[in-house]
């Protein structure tokens, strides 16, 4: 796992931000889903091969994050499946992923109840079909829903249903052929409306990534907006990692003013690029300096250049260097 996929995975797999990033996408904002409602489940999905001979080798994928919601519908407890896939860039193939990973869980799922029934031995009160598929006629399945979150500022031109990604002449095909549309956000698409929607530092990791190819915009954005917006370790590692934002949190503290912490590196460029130009004008001068006197003392003194450099005693380096501009 790369730099950035781990930052986004860390950040992500809070619950507060997470259950941000649902009710974001699904309530309009609205605090329906509850951070203590999310329990962490193992992300791999394993999809074993269900049915009568079960000789296929099992197919194993890793989802970002997955977490179940335990919920309360009409007085019972329903249970949600939901996923995050972090991307720091476009996936061209998106559609292809999701619906893979989805395929695998409910597959999973399938498998899982099957063992429990042959556990229970239940298998054979049923007709051939629920035995060979080892999922019975009343059995259901948990939803499942994935969530794709862009951690780049650029325009998410991939396809974004299976639809996009087929090319097909016959629309009575096309008709027919079931389709599979992601879930995605991504700063670049997001107004100030939406980015108000969110209730955690989710929106503001955004926020920051949708202005950060434009540094003019990015500060008007926080001196207007956000003049005293604070970040924590896993936020800022983020916005480094993605889009290289070159935030620093100091050991002893857990969180960083921003804006000051913009100003503070453009001040400590300025600072370096000036030292570093006037390194190079001082090197410049007395080089130049030293030239002139090693050609006085060649043509008053009759010396060879070797030895009008050692009577200046410069060094044999910089010598080399003289050298080279006398030929």
């Amino acid at each position: 796992m790369g730099r950035a996929d781990t930052a986004t995975t860390n950040f992500m797999r809070q619950n507060d931000v997470f259950a941000d990033a649902f009710n974001f996408f699904l309530y309009q904002g609205d605090p329906v889903i509850e951070p203590k409602q999310l329990r962490e489940l193992d992300p791999a999905e394993l999809a074993m091969p269900y049915g009568a001979d079960r000789k296929s080798e099992p197919v194993q994928k890793y989802r970002d994050i997955l977490k179940g919601l335990a919920a309360m519908e009409d007085g019972k407890r329903a249970y949600i499946l939901l996923g995050i896939e972090n991307q720091t860039r476009v996936h061209y193939a998106a559609p292809v992923k999701g619906m893979l990973y989805d395929a695998l869980q409910y597959a999973r799922q399938v498998e899982q109840t099957s063992r429990k029934h042959r556990e229970k031995k239940e298998h054979g009160r049923r007709g051939s079909g629920e035995f060979l598929a080892g999922f019975h006629k009343e059995d259901r399945l948990l939803p499942v829903i994935a969530l794709f979150i862009s951690f780049t500022p650029e325009e998410w031109d991939g396809p974004r249903s299976l639809w996009e990604m087929v090319e097909v002449g016959d629309g009575a095909v096309l008709a027919r052929l079931p389709d599979y549309r992601i879930n995605l956000v991504t700063p670049a698409q997001l107004g100030k409306e939406e980015f108000g929607k969110f209730h955690s530092s989710l929106g503001d990791v955004l926020e920051f990534i949708k202005y950060s190819g434009d540094k003019e915009k990015l500060m008007d954005w926080l001196h207007q907006e956000k003049p005293e917006l604070t970040m924590g370790r896993k936020e800022v590692e983020v916005l480094n990692a993605c889009v290289n934002a070159k935030l620093t949190i100091k050991e002893e503290e857990e969180e960083v003013e921003v804006c000051k912490a913009i100003e503070d590196y453009k001040r400590e460029a300025v600072e370096k690029a000036t030292k570093e130009v006037t390194k190079e004008v001082t090197r410049d001068v007395t080089e130049n300096m030293q030239l002139q006197s090693v050609k006085n003392l060649m043509r008053n003194l009759r010396l060879t250049a070797q030895q009008a450099a050692a009577a200046l005693e410069i060094s044999p380096k910089d010598t080399e260097r003289l050298l080279k501009k006398l030929r």
